[in-house]
């Protein structure tokens, strides 16, 4: 297992200078910004926890409505990237973390921020458990998360094959995320979904808040 998270850091380190890029060239820069300013809507943040922060570009905006944001990541590479890019956030502190055990204290966070990486993790059940135990009762959750729901086949093989010409396969298979699968996760690890839009681009995505029971 500890070989298999290696290569799955070292996967998204190998891209973490042009990784903003790739994606906006993958997936056009007008669903990023968009989910973006959906964020920038959910106040009182209070003490935060982004898990899979890759290069920052959600944690910065989670930052001016929150008190402090731990900002964590599997990648030592991504960290760095994302460190040099938020140097002027004073409120930001990064870890190097693996989400599916994270280090940190039960009941200490207000809101999680998991932006697209439930896909890419082996067991995102556990991560989500994870996240619930960390949080304080009553606390939020917030997920963005891509997926081919609501796209055409083709419009699904197009993207695959741009993804794979930018960065290879991935390490292993990606869970799919329809929103079945996302309401199952959420119930069985004790959230209840108050928000779940499906917001559309070039590839669509899933703006989901849910609160800790």
């Amino acid at each position: 297992m500890l070989k298999q998270k290696e290569k799955e850091a070292d996967y998204w380190g190998r891209f973490s200078g042009t990784y903003d890029e790739n994606i906006e060239r993958i997936f056009g820069t007008g669903l990023r910004e968009n989910l973006a300013r959906i964020l920038e809507n959910e106040h009182g943040l209070g003490n935060a926890v982004e898990f899979g922060c890759g290069t920052g570009y959600f944690t910065r905006v989670i930052a001016k409505n929150a008190e402090h944001v731990t900002a964590t990541d599997l990648s030592p590479r991504m960290i760095e990237v994302a460190k040099v890019r938020l140097k002027d956030q004073n409120n930001v502190t990064f870890m190097v973390m693996d989400s599916e055990k994270p280090s940190l204290p039960s009941g200490s966070f207000d809101t999680a921020l998991m932006a697209n990486m439930l896909h890419t993790l082996d067991d995102p059940l556990k991560a989500l458990k994870e996240c619930s135990r960390v949080l304080k009762k009553g606390g939020t959750l917030l997920i963005i998360n891509y997926t081919g729901e609501g796209m055409g086949r083709v419009e699904r093989t197009m993207l695959f094959f741009r993804f794979v010409l930018k960065f290879g396969l991935p390490p292993r298979g990606y869970w799919p995320m329809t929103s079945e699968k996302l309401r199952s996760l959420l119930r069985s690890s004790g959230f209840r979904a108050e928000r779940m839009d499906l917001i559309e681009g070039n590839i669509n995505a899933f703006y989901i808040r849910a609160k800790k029971g």
